[in-house]
């Protein structure tokens, strides 16, 4: 009986083996992004193959893939909209701790059909499996806080900073691409590009790139001058806006 149950053990953990010996090498377009005054946003291309153990090909051509760009995190402050005495104010807020600043997920089918609830969940893969954690709220993705959620994700949307799509094409059975576009407001910083290779709705194989987005020329040294001299800054941008109402008006100005 003993013998059986290790002979039984023995083929369990070599079947494991087997479905977790897929790799996963991963390429971008480019891992620097340089923004200056004539950056108008850039088609960041991600490239992946897939290989069985020591180089050998997979032993299936059933993969389904999401891939990931991530933005560094920022803490932030969702507000709500209410219509007091007829106008439209803020009448509240919630600081969300930490989201990405960008999120942008590729995927090559319908998320539902991807992965396992739990391995969607445990991996963040769409808006409606993100974790959102609040200042001031114990529970992760809260649901009395979802419309601080929603505002902040549809905002994001609309900035282009979020997105989902369904983008991610085989170059024949174990290589893939994608293209996620970086708009001219992204935030710079570190980035982190992130593939999953799923089977069955299980996860295979992962593998990431890192990604720097950083200014360059005018606008560097501008950034760099904001931050090392916040007060200069400040009342340069003050005497600035004065000069200006004061030269308009002079221009403008009726005999």
């Amino acid at each position: 009986m003993l013998r059986a149950g290790l002979v039984f053990l023995g083929i369990l953990l070599a079947s494991l083996g087997t479905a977790r010996a897929d790799k996963l090498t991963l390429a971008l377009s480019t891992n620097d992004i340089e923004i200056n005054s004539a950056f108008n946003g850039l088609q960041l291309t991600i490239f992946g193959v897939i290989e069985g153990d020591e180089g050998q090909a997979p032993a299936t051509t059933d993969y389904d893939v999401a891939v990931v760009i991530l933005g560094p995190r920022q803490s932030v402050v969702a507000r709500r909209k209410d219509r007091i005495a007829g106008i439209w104010a803020n009448s509240g807020g919630q600081t969300i701790l930490n989201p990405p600043s960008f999120y942008a997920i590729s995927t090559s089918g319908p998320l539902p059909a991807l992965a396992t609830p739990a391995v969607r969940e445990r991996l963040q893969l769409g808006f409606n499996d993100m974790a959102f954690v609040y200042e001031g709220r114990a529970l992760v993705n809260d649901p009395s806080a979802a419309e601080f959620r929603d505002a902040f994700i549809r905002l994001k949307e609309e900035a282009g900073l979020y997105d989902e799509q369904e983008g991610v094409t085989f170059v024949g059975d174990f290589a893939f691409r994608t293209a996620v576009f970086m708009p001219t407001s992204i935030p710079v910083g570190t980035y982190t590009a992130v593939a999953y290779v799923l089977s069955d709705g299980e996860l295979v194989a992962r593998a990431e790139e890192t990604i720097t987005v950083s200014k360059t020329g005018a606008e560097a040294a501008l950034a760099s001058f904001a931050r090392g001299q916040a007060l200069a800054y400040g009342i340069l941008c003050v005497a600035l806006a004065l000069a200006i109402g004061w030269l308009g008006g002079v221009i403008f100005r009726r005999d």
